[in-house]
């Protein structure tokens, strides 16, 4: 993602129950360590029906939201009058990474990541494709700047550590709240045999509308300039070892990034993976 939210100390409220006080806790400690400079408030609801929560939202329309909902920290906006709940919910992915690969999986087919390569996600968003590269035994650098979404990362990421039956694929991925186009930060990590972006476009790139995580994600972060997509593709490339590749993800109608055409595509009906 390209962050429209470039202040520091940026202020997040954070709504729930007397209930969720720990998960509260926990969001904090993580901003903490992770250096996120998030200014989180914790506000307690005597519930967290879609109607308390629709009206706190519309007493702070320029607030960023996070409601906390059966001990899962959920992004909240109102949309046409109804609530949109957006989490990363990595548990839902499981069948996916337990049968992923190259014939079900366009986002392998494409990038064909083997068991130890080195893969850089330079704007994982929700952090789903990451782990999709990562089910392969591809161990995977994670690279989020909005601080919010990082925050939710990092929270996800510890929940799901706590069950045995992810503690191996975890173990081949490492969080970075920071800017792949930060050239200092970028000059820390290791040269990679895949770097994987999917940088935030129009929404009217998509034929259909887009949807509820996406929505949420759209209102956090702006398409990047001709400038920045042009740097997208310089940084991969200085990032990549010999004979590595680059991989940019698509709405099919969207145009190449910064214009420069692919070595090779993959399509389905709505989404292509660009080849450099």
């Amino acid at each position: 993602m390209v962050c429209m939210l470039h202040q520091q100390n940026m202020t997040v409220f954070v709504i729930g129950t007397d209930n969720d006080q720990a998960i509260f806790d926990k969001l904090q400690v993580i901003n903490d360590e992770q250096g996120l400079n998030l200014a989180l408030s914790f506000y307690m609801l005597n519930k967290l029906s879609d109607k308390f929560v629709s009206v706190f939202v519309r007493n702070h329309p320029t607030t960023p939201i996070i409601a906390i909902i059966k001990n899962i920290p959920m992004l909240i906006k109102v949309d046409n009058g109804g609530i949109v709940k957006s989490y990363l919910n990595w548990q839902s992915l499981t069948k996916r990474i337990v049968t992923a690969g190259r014939k079900s999986e366009l986002i392998l087919q494409a990038c064909k990541p083997d068991a130890q390569m080195r893969v850089i996600d330079g704007t994982a968003g929700f952090g789903h494709d990451g782990l999709i590269i990562a089910s392969s035994g591809a161990n995977v650098v994670m690279i989020e700047q909005n601080p919010m979404i990082a925050l939710l990362l990092f929270c996800e990421y510890q929940m799901m550590n706590d069950n045995p039956n992810w503690q191996k694929l975890l173990s081949r991925i490492d969080i970075h709240h920071n800017d792949f186009l930060n050239v200092s930060f970028m000059a820390t990590l290791p040269k990679v045999a895949l770097v994987y972006l999917d940088p935030m476009f129009p929404s009217d790139s998509y034929a259909a509308k887009v949807n509820k995580n996406m929505q949420i994600l759209h209102t956090l972060a702006s398409p990047p300039s001709m400038d920045d997509e042009c740097l997208f593709l310089k940084i991969a490339q200085n990032q990549l070892m010999p004979n590595g590749k680059i991989i940019i993800k698509r709405p099919l109608s969207a145009p190449y990034l910064a214009n420069q055409p692919p070595v090779q595509s993959f399509a389905n009906d709505a989404i292509r993976f660009d080849r450099y």
